[in-house]
């Protein structure tokens, strides 16, 4: 097949769950033999010949994301979104030039399908263009699950911005449902959840984060030189920083002063103050943007999901179980994935049943390593990219051929 794949960013280096979802569908499709087109979102530097993503692509080519030209703050975004008949992340990240740039695509080329990373690049193919060649829209999370928990849980102003998306984002539903001939939801909870709403004749397909195993394999032999306790992920991203300060403000003092040389990793890109201003306190280290997590998982001794907010997988807890590391998680932090409490992880909910969890680990040894190898064998078992990618294909293929019919 060629498939044109749509990207909001550049798909390395693999900086957050989106980038290894991203990253690993299109590796798998590419060493299939599928021919790969791939728009993506960029105003950097042209990646090298060198890059991973450069030799699976037959071709590429970038349009310059919205508002790459500056920082806004948060607030502005939302203020930006208020006035915007789209929902939050069709009006921030949505423009006329990606519209553009996917017709001229479109013009010039032809694909056997067109497969769309989150619904705004779904929204922004032209219809009466793609029309003939099946639109599959990779979800990644469930934007209504996720603003139904804001809705329930978050500040009142919060709440307010919450029930406004729904209502937008019920009209924006609806349009998108007209064009598309399948999505790729994370988890069954979303796949049932997209029932509720989305026409009988569009596929809904439930594909899971996965992860390369191999690519972790070293770690698993590694020697564990402290009580380092680690948290990966995106700090652009507001649940990951509310996870990072909810750990480190209301469990880690607990847990530090069990074990006083107890370490809090927070490991991710774009940490705003709140989250470096964290380092004041003794024990917490915050990395900024690194190119490689690997070498941090390498030295933790427990890896933490502390999620309050969420929807889909969290490909951050599917690191860790593939590095060989315990994971502590709330119900939010592994929801999708199939694991068992106290078998592949442990899940706690509250401040002290997380930070009673974290401290058993960090003196137990063997129960470590009794939870890191059965959660490995999971990862194998369900959780590669071959393996996922493996059960797609032939539905996409399908699709293409009935696309051509």
């Amino acid at each position: 097949m060629r498939i044109l794949v749509l990207s909001p960013f550049f798909p390395w280096p693999l900086y957050g769950g989106n980038m290894i979802r991203i990253f690993g569908i299109l590796k798998e499709l590419s060493c299939r033999g599928h021919e790969i087109f791939l728009l993506a979102g960029h105003s950097g530097p042209a990646p090298t010949p060198e890059n991973p993503v450069v030799s699976l692509c037959r071709e590429m080519e970038f349009y310059r994301p919205p508002g790459s030209s500056q920082r806004s703050h948060p607030l502005q975004w939302g203020l930006q979104a208020l006035f915007s008949p789209y929902p939050y992340n069709a009006s921030k990240f949505g423009s006329n030039e990606i519209r553009r740039v996917i017709q001229t695509i479109l013009a010039q080329q032809h694909f056997d399908l067109i497969l769309a990373n989150f619904a705004f690049l779904a929204d922004s193919v032209p219809r009466q263009m793609a029309r003939g060649t099946p639109l599959v829209l990779d979800e990644h999370e469930s934007e209504g699950l996720l603003w139904r928990q804001y809705l329930r849980q978050g500040s009142i102003a919060m709440r307010a911005f919450a029930l406004l998306n729904l209502l937008k984002l019920a009209w924006f539903q609806k349009r998108l449902g007209s064009g598309i001939a399948a999505i790729l939801c994370a988890s069954e909870r979303e796949t049932e959840f997209a029932r509720s709403f989305i026409p009988a004749r569009v596929g809904l397909w439930t594909v899971p984060n996965g992860i390369d195993a191999d690519s972790y394999n070293s770690l698993l032999t590694a020697q564990k030189d402290s009580n380092a306790i680690i948290l990966c992920g995106g700090l652009s991203v507001f649940r990951n920083r509310l996870a990072a300060l909810w750990f480190a403000r209301n469990v880690f003092p607990a847990i530090r002063r069990e074990v006083p040389d107890a370490e809090f990793w927070i490991v991710g890109s774009d940490p705003n103050q709140e989250i470096r201003d964290l380092e004041k306190t003794p024990g917490i280290h915050v990395t900024g943007t690194v190119e490689d997590v690997r070498p941090y998982y390498a030295r933790a001794a427990v890896s933490v999901a502390p999620y309050r907010y969420g929807e889909g997988t969290k490909l951050k807890v599917l690191e860790a179980m593939a590095s060989g590391v315990p994971v502590v998680a709330t119900t939010i932090g592994c929801q999708g994935i199939d694991v068992v409490h106290g078998e592949h992880v442990l899940i706690a909910d509250s401040e002290k049943d997380f930070d009673h969890h974290v401290i058993d680990l960090l003196r137990d040894a063997e129960k470590r390593a009794h939870l890191a190898g059965a959660a490995r064998r999971r990862i194998e078992e369900k959780y590669t990219w071959k393996k996922i990618v493996g059960d797609l294909e032939p539905k996409l293929l399908a699709l293409a051929k009935k696309g051509q019919g």
